[in-house]
């Protein structure tokens, strides 16, 4: 499918210009979703791929990147935000990796091998209590 896109130039000379378009398009459908569920799409586009942004509810998306953005006065609120998005997944990591240590343990008789996974797990283990720490 093409959309056409008028171009005027100086001279009032009409160029026309076409893009091709899939108007199947995932991101469109997603946009035409939030629509209806009460996002508002915002003058604003994404940095990465140029597509509007859309507001929902506190949050900003790009429907495009499938990704939350935040919006940022200048360098250190935009550090701040990152690491508190971070945060929460860093945690998410840490207890799957345990959680995959644990398995790996119970599956092995090997001393050599299961003082490594030892060692694994005290360390993954203080990485989340300093994380928790940072996180209260």
């Amino acid at each position: 499918m093409y959309v056409v896109s008028y171009l005027i130039t100086r001279s009032n000379d009409i160029s026309i210009v076409l893009k091709m378009v899939d108007k199947d398009d995932s991101s469109v459908k997603k946009m035409a979703e939030l629509l209806r569920h009460g996002a508002t799409m915002l003058a604003q586009s994404c940095p990465q791929c140029g597509s509007p942004l859309m507001q929902v509810e506190d949050d900003i998306y790009c429907a495009t990147c499938d990704r939350r953005i935040i919006i940022a006065e200048d360098d250190e609120e935009a550090e701040a935000q990152a690491v508190k998005v971070m945060l929460p997944q860093l945690r998410e990591t840490l207890i799957r990796k345990l959680s995959s240590i644990t398995d790996e343990i119970e599956a092995t008789n090997d001393v050599e091998a299961l003082t490594k996974l030892a060692n694994l797990m005290v360390m993954l283990l203080q990485a989340l209590h300093r994380l928790e720490n940072m996180s209260s």
